[in-house]
């Protein structure tokens, strides 16, 4: 799986970056087959804002952004987003068809 980090212009930690890709990695674990994903760092006066696009298979694409005061937030709030798509990315036709999980 290929993993991408875009923070032009925004002094970002190591441990951050660290951080954000163990997030993105035990997000993987809920679709198999990734193909990669991209982190995206972004920073406008005190709002910092993170987006994460999770590419899977059969060209499933997941886009899930949070933003707030600090990093750390913002990441988590953003790969809660994008394991609750991925949950309900899971859930069969036939299932969905049948209002069951």
């Amino acid at each position: 799986m290929e993993l991408v980090f875009s923070h032009r212009g925004i002094a970002l930690t190591q441990s951050m970056l660290k951080k954000a890709e163990a997030a993105v990695k035990k997000a993987v674990e809920r679709i198999p087959r990734a193909t990669g994903a991209t982190v995206r760092f972004d920073q406008d006066g005190p709002e910092r804002r993170v987006e994460i696009v999770f590419n899977g298979p059969r060209g499933v694409r997941l886009v899930a952004a949070a933003a707030g005061r600090y990093w750390g937030p913002a990441l988590n709030a953003a790969l809660t987003k994008l394991v609750r798509q991925a949950s309900k990315e899971r859930r069969t036709p036939a299932r969905r068809a049948a209002g069951r999980g």
